[in-house]
């Protein structure tokens, strides 16, 4: 079977992508790990997604909401080929030439929750907003700083993850290393 493809909208401005899934499994203690993978630019991709257990629902609609947020909620894993595939894929539609990319890269992020129950995984479309925050102070963006959305919807196989704001492609490549050299 040959791999599906990444879907990429740049429509409105922002570079958006949807990852077909290609294998999800849950560890003994909840956490949810994707594989995605496919066709992006006319290179194979691929990576994980985990989502931890436990992160909080909120009720944003609530006439005075209270926001929980979970550290380390989420990570994604580059590695391999198809890591730095999706590196390089990454960098060209981002308008940001890099062509070194040091592979196995494993970023960590804040994830809170803006729809759906993190707990029905399974069974909703769950909608997060992700926060990397390495290097980061309370003060103080740091140089990997960024901020992007997660849409999972196991029901129909697919994982997007969405640009929050072009000013963070920097940050998003920084946490990316380059191969020493």
């Amino acid at each position: 079977m040959l791999p599906l493809g990444v879907l990429v909208d740049t429509s409105d401005g922002f570079v958006d992508f949807t990852f077909p899934i290609a294998e999800s499994k849950y560890s003994d203690d909840g956490q949810l790990e994707l594989r995605l993978a496919g066709i992006l630019l006319q290179r194979p991709v691929e990576f994980i997604v985990r989502i931890e257990s436990g992160i909080p629902a909120n009720d944003l609609d609530a006439p005075e909401p209270e926001i929980y947020a979970k550290y380390d909620g989420v990570s994604f894993s580059f590695d391999g080929e198809g890591g730095r595939n999706l590196a390089l894929a990454i960098s060209t539609l981002y308008q940001i030439p890099r062509s070194s990319f040091q592979m196995p890269v494993n970023l960590s992020m804040t994830a809170v929750n803006l729809s759906g129950n993190p707990a029905n995984l399974t069974t909703e479309i769950v909608k997060f907003k992700l926060f990397h925050e390495t290097g980061s102070t309370d003060e103080e963006e740091g140089p990997d700083y960024f901020e992007m959305y997660l849409h999972v919807d196991l029901s129909s196989g697919t994982i997007a993850l969405n640009e929050k704001d072009t000013d963070y492609r920097f940050g998003v490549l920084n946490s990316l290393p380059p191969e020493p050299s």
